[in-house]
């Protein structure tokens, strides 16, 4: 007998109407998502029981408390046996004679309830208060050693704008500060904060194995974001009334503008604005003023100078204007200026000073409760984020994204597979296809297949495309921009095209969301780095809506840099600087995985391209079992107990007569025990992806060394074979080379 319930109450259902249920792998036409299940839709009578849950939905013009927009849990159960979990959709109500009503019902499984769970909530709304830290070298330094919340967050050095050149780089005098670092998250850290909020538990041996994955903290801001809010520390201070007779108070010695107001027009959010004179930083930032000048001197052939100045003695803003300016270019003229960003430490004060030539002749500025153009008054515009002691924002420091872009764009990436627990429906099993695959149980189904209905052994052809693509998301980096206008494609794609088969049609695109973390050398020099900057003439080279990158952490590598220590009082040296990139080691060879779906040539020195794209590693069997020529899809009839139904996995190999297969979808009705129609793909060994497959390199001579089809080590080899993998064949010797063309 089956049951039904929705959000716990139990639906009565007619006694011989079917309920047909689909269990599917996936929709073959779209090769990357999860398995799902479903059921046809069905009616139930709209009995007094059944009213009682969902109101009177037959009555045309009553509303009632039920919401068809709303998923609710639902659970199919044949005797004892669940048969399907997961969510309901009420499909529509028929009313027949005006008397008696049905309601359709379509019942979907478990899988498609992790998106709805997760929701549209951002990367950003994730609550990781727990991996807040203060911004300083220990910290830093503590990433780089694996200590900093049990290596979760690395700190790496990719240029978000700074343009760094050989000119411009890291010296003794000029070193990083804090903030010119960026955190890395954990991706599988990541992922698994994103499953717990959503209520889900998992397993998977494969998101262990990628703790050095990790997401850039990176959102278009060149500063790191933290919980002091720089725009809380502004100020705007002016005269209310004329100021005349303002002496220097010294020869030669500059004064401070003093007197100045910082009630309403004017104001004071900090507050950090001090008796009537002193802007005092609250922390370590780049700070940017105006500051504007209405006035005249005393005597038309003197000069006056007006200037900014730290801790009342140092310089740090004078225009040139304004610096020994005769009488006859300041009288009555507007002087309007805005200062270029300039790095103060908390607690260093600044002061509007201003000298006059000869202590005799006085200053008058205007003033007249207004920052008009012809009033005097100065103001701090704009704070960066601080660079240093702050506590940083992990949350807020997180790319643009949706957390179920992050988890699809993983799935996308490395082909994983989404398998709920029949007994608890929000516990996943998580791996990618190959591995899932490989851990299926053999079941000899030859003797359950009913030879009595007709059996369909159908070629794949007319389930392929004409094309494939995998790929990312154009970055817009420099790099990123260089190969999508050169080459009309984002780099690392991969393309699988079969134009022998005349019935395929139309093209598939498996595009992650994430865009290439692709490392090259900071001009003039040896550092590789990630440069997420725009090549542009402007100033500004920062990328303003970035898209996520991921990238292998690569431990540290030789080369020195220079950053402040954490009182920012001193310069500290390291011989070794925090690397990135996409590949699990940034001097890469064969054996080494690349987070490229295709092998491209590098920008960076490595050893070799590696093998383990992602596609060769996480893909490429899964398209072979499609486009091999001895792909097979079968479909028939067989006698499968409903214990044999509820325990089945989409791993199982089935063994027919004299071939392995596996399950695309099982179909069934569950309100009788009749037979059961399969679509299953032929298993296919491991179909080689060339004829001779890269293993290697021989250091001594640089060529790459291939395997052959009987495993044997081999140096002359094909064109199509060495050009697969990136590399570059040499005709003389029929070997294998890597392009070291940068």
């Amino acid at each position: 007998m089956l049951r039904l319930t929705l959000a716990g109450n139990e639906i009565e259902l007619y006694e011989n109407e079917p309920v047909n249920l689909s269990y599917q792998f996936s929709d073959i036409q779209n090769i990357n998502a999860s398995s799902s299940s479903f059921s046809q839709t069905f009616r139930v009578p709209l009995t007094k029981k059944n009213q009682d849950y969902f109101g009177a939905v037959n009555e045309f013009g009553l509303i009632t408390t039920w919401d068809p927009k709303v998923k609710v849990d639902a659970e199919l159960i044949y005797n004892t046996i669940p048969v399907m979990r997961g969510f309901a959709q009420v499909k529509a109500v028929y009313v027949q004679k005006g008397k008696y009503a049905d309601v359709e019902i379509a019942v979907f499984g478990e899988t498609a309830n992790l998106s709805r769970d997760i929701g549209n909530g951002m990367l950003t709304d994730l609550d990781l208060s727990s991996y807040n830290h203060t911004l300083n070298a220990t910290n830093i330094e503590a990433s780089w050693a694996g200590t900093l919340s049990s290596s979760v967050i690395r700190y790496g050095l990719p240029d978000k704008g700074q343009n760094w050149t050989s000119s411009n780089i890291w010296t003794t005098t000029d070193p990083l500060e804090h903030g010119d670092f960026t955190p890395y998250f954990q991706a599988s850290k990541l992922f698994e904060e994103i499953m717990s909020a959503a209520g889900y538990t998992y397993d998977s041996t494969f998101l262990g194995r990628i703790s050095d994955l990790y997401l850039a903290l990176y959102n278009g801001n060149l500063a790191i974001k933290g919980n002091r809010n720089p725009q809380a520390q502004t100020m705007l201070v002016g005269y209310t009334s004329d100021q005349t007779g303002l002496a220097t108070t010294s020869p030669g010695q500059f004064s401070n503008f003093t007197g100045l107001s910082e009630s309403s027009p004017f104001y004071d959010t900090g507050p950090n604005f001090t008796g009537g004179a002193s802007y005092t930083a609250p922390f370590r930032a780049y700070y940017t003023f105006r500051i504007n000048i209405y006035g005249r001197l005393s005597h038309s052939s003197h000069d006056i100078s007006i200037r900014l100045a730290k801790n009342f003695s140092t310089e740090i803003f004078a225009p040139t204007q304004l610096t020994d300016t005769n009488a006859a270019f300041f009288d009555d003229v507007t002087h309007n200026f805005v200062t270029a960003p300039i790095l103060l430490d908390e607690d260093d004060f600044v002061n509007l000073q201003y000298l006059n030539d000869t202590s005799s002749h006085t200053l008058a500025v205007d003033g007249d409760n207004t920052f008009s153009p012809e009033s005097t008054w100065w103001e701090v515009v704009e704070i960066s984020a601080p660079t240093s002691t702050q506590e940083v924002d992990v949350a807020g420091n997180m790319p643009k994204m949706k957390q179920i872009d992050f988890v699809s764009g993983l799935q996308k990436m490395f082909n994983l597979v989404f398998i709920p627990d029949r007994n608890n429906p929000k516990h996943l099993e998580i791996e990618p296809f190959n591995d899932y695959m490989a851990s299926g149980a053999q079941k000899d189904w030859t003797n359950k297949i009913d030879l009595s209905k007709d059996i369909t052994i159908a070629p794949t052809t007319d389930l392929q495309a004409r094309q494939y693509d995998w790929t990312h998301s154009n970055g817009k980096d420099i790099i990123n921009d260089i190969v999508f206008k050169n080459a009309s494609r984002v780099y690392g794609r991969y393309r699988v095209e079969d134009p022998e088969n005349d019935f395929a049609s139309g093209n598939k695109e498996i595009k992650s969301p994430f865009a290439p973390h692709v490392v090259s050398y900071i001009p003039g020099t040896q550092y590789a780095v990630h440069r997420m900057l725009i090549d542009t003439d402007q100033d500004d080279k920062t990328i303003k809506d970035p898209l996520p990158r991921l990238a292998f952490w690569n431990e540290q590598q030789a080369g020195t840099i220079y950053y402040q220590n954490d009182g920012n009082s001193a310069t500290t040296t390291d011989s070794e600087y925090p690397a990135f990139s996409q590949f699990s080691d940034l001097e890469a060879t064969v054996t080494d995985e690349d987070l490229g779906f295709g092998a491209e040539r590098p920008f960076h020195i490595v050893e070799a391209n590696p093998l383990f794209t992602l596609y060769y590693k996480y893909w490429r069997p899964f398209v072979n079992e499609l486009y091999s020529s001895d792909a097979r899809k079968l479909t028939a009839f067989f006698r499968l107990t409903r214990s044999e139904l509820a325990t089945f996995e989409f791993s199982d190999k089935v063994y027919i007569k004299d071939t392995y297969w596996r399950i695309l979808s099982i179909s069934y009705d569950a309100t009788s025990e009749d037979l059961v129609k399969v679509e299953l793909l032929k298993v296919l060994g491991d179909i080689r992806d060339c004829q001779f497959i890269p293993s290697g390199i021989d250091k001594a001579d640089g060529k790459i060394q291939f395997t052959n089809p009987q495993g044997n080590p081999v140096d002359q080899v094909t064109r199509v074979c060495c050009e697969r993998y990136g590399y570059f064949y040499d005709n003389a010797s029929s070997n294998c080379f890597q392009p070291f063309e940068q």
